[in-house]
C-alpha cells in the first residue's frame, strides 16, 4: 500500500494544489460580495457550497471521480464569480451612479426672499 502511495504521490500533490487554489479563489470570489447583496447571494453561495460538499465528506485521495469533482467545483465558482461581478456592476454602474446623480439635482428652487 505504501508503494501504491508513492507511484502515486505526483498525482495527490497535484491534487492537493489543485485544492489549495480552489480554496484561494472561492474565498477571493466570496469577498467580492458586497455585504448590502450578500442576503440576496446567500442562496448561490449554499447552492455552491452544497457542490463543494463531496470533497469535505465522501471524496478520499484515492476517489476514482476526483477530477470531475474538480471540473464540477470549477464550473460552479465560475458561475458564481459571473453573477457576482453581474451585481457589482449593477450595483456601481447602474443603482450607486443614479443615486448619486439624483442627489445632486436641486428638485425645489425656493425663493431665497422667505
Amino acid at each position: 500500500a505504501a508503494k501504491m502511495v508513492l507511484l502515486q504521490e505526483q498525482k495527490f500533490k497535484i491534487y492537493n494544489h489543485e485544492l489549495t487554489y480552489f480554496l484561494r479563489e472561492y474565498r477571493r470570489v466570496t469577498q467580492m460580495i458586497k455585504p448590502i447583496v450578500a442576503t440576496l447571494l446567500k442562496s448561490h453561495v449554499e447552492n455552491l457550497e452544497y457542490k463543494m460538499r463531496p470533497g469535505m465528506v465522501t471524496l478520499t485521495w484515492t476517489s476514482m471521480n476526483i477530477e470531475s469533482y474538480f471540473t464540477e467545483i470549477w464550473r460552479e465558482l465560475d458561475k458564481f464569480e459571473q453573477l457576482v461581478l453581474t451585481v457589482n456592476d449593477l450595483m456601481e454602474n447602474r443603482i450607486d451612479l443614479n443615486l448619486r446623480i439624483v442627489s445632486n439635482r436641486l428638485l425645489v428652487n425656493l425663493p431665497d426672499d422667505q
